[in-house]
């Protein structure tokens, strides 16, 4: 057996556990939650495997390929398969994504330890919707890293996908309870001028919109409880009507359709006349700086608000620093940069590496 086959066996078994979990809410909701966190495991496994399949090894012990296709190893915990995902695959997980299931892991680890029964179908019923919050928060992201991110790694299950994807979004009746409660008060709000948008996760029309433009804010749902970070540009550059794009610089006009893209972006965010001042008088402070979050490069920029905004992956930083060996702006900790360079250089340890 190779390192392919050990890969689409994971995914497989990922796809079994995610279709148990999904039959289980209802009437096995203690299983639903066990069987749903070992999905989400095992997908983020499956793509440190297709990296190699030693880095599904923990840290703790030695790769060895003998133990690992018997099954004699010890696997990666879910933060240490995030930390190699970011500093070794290059395709790590976000905050907000690593959050949601760490939601569930948690969750997880209560009903394999803690877990005590309802006693109520009151307590019942809201067992399930905080059950089926939390599983749709993280279906939303794990959702879009199968068909994004890590799309040329899992493109093979495309249909099965889709089929999760559809099986899941029928959850939301379990939610209705909880929008109907809220319903009178988000009509209120209308009607103050305050802006609803749909839920990518559970449906409803209840993520809560800010009017504040070229900021980054959190449009959290008010039902499930998902937050994505946004921001509205002030002028689409096509047609100078306000866009609101979320957890990325790349989106859609909402008024005209024309796409936008971090470039666009970061062209909308800067103080382009305090830009100018600065640059005549010899200030870098207000140059385009490279994201150490999302390896995007010249997307962070500084804003009116005197704000660092990275324009790809909408970071907020308080300051840039300049890395010690190409002199480039950069997010983080530019201590070492010197010898061991930035996300865009190798540093003086390279440049002498042959020598």
């Amino acid at each position: 057996m190779n390192n392919e086959e050990m890969f689409s066996r994971l995914v497989e078994n990922a796809f079994d556990f995610l279709f148990k979990a999904i039959s289980e809410i209802e009437g096995q909701p203690k299983y639903s939650v066990i069987h749903f966190y070992a999905a989400v495991e095992l997908f983020v496994k499956a793509r440190l495997m297709k990296e190699h399949w030693s880095l599904v090894i923990s840290q703790r012990q030695e790769a060895d390929w003998d133990k690992f296709i018997v099954g004699d190893f010890q696997s990666v915990t879910l933060t240490e398969a995030a930390n190699k995902l970011r500093k070794i695959v290059r395709s790590g997980l976000a905050k907000a994504e690593l959050d949601a299931f760490k939601e569930v892991a948690n969750d997880r680890n209560k009903m394999v330890h803690f877990f005590h029964e309802a006693h109520s179908e009151e307590e019942s019923g809201k067992f399930k919707r905080d059950i089926v919050k939390k599983q749709l928060k993280a279906w939303f992201f794990l959702h879009q890293l199968l068909i994004a991110k890590w799309k040329k790694e899992f493109s093979s299950w495309d249909d099965k996908i889709a089929e999760l994807d559809e099986k899941l979004r029928r959850l939301h009746e379990f939610l209705q309870v909880i929008f109907d409660n809220l319903k009178p008060q988000i009509e209120e709000n209308k009607k103050k001028g305050i802006q609803y948008d749909e839920c990518p996760s559970c449906g409803f029309e209840a993520q809560e919109l800010c009017e504040d433009e070229n900021t980054i804010y959190e449009a959290k749902c008010l039902v499930c409880g998902l937050a994505e970070k946004s921001l509205n540009i002030q002028q689409c550059p096509e047609c100078g009507e306000t866009v609101t794009l979320k957890e990325e610089g790349f989106g859609q006009c909402q008024s005209c359709g024309k796409h936008l893209e971090p470039e666009d972006v970061a062209g909308a965010l800067i103080d382009s006349g305090a830009a100018h001042i600065a640059a005549m008088e010899g200030d870098d402070s207000w140059g385009e700086g490279n994201c150490s979050d999302c390896d995007g490069y010249h997307t962070v920029v500084r804003t009116e608000n005197d704000e660092w905004i990275c324009a790809s992956c909408f970071g907020v930083f308080e300051s840039l620093e300049a890395c010690g060996w190409c002199n480039e702006l950069n997010t983080g900790d530019m201590e070492d940069s010197y010898v061991a360079g930035c996300n865009h250089c190798d540093g003086m340890a390279d440049w002498h590496k042959d020598d």
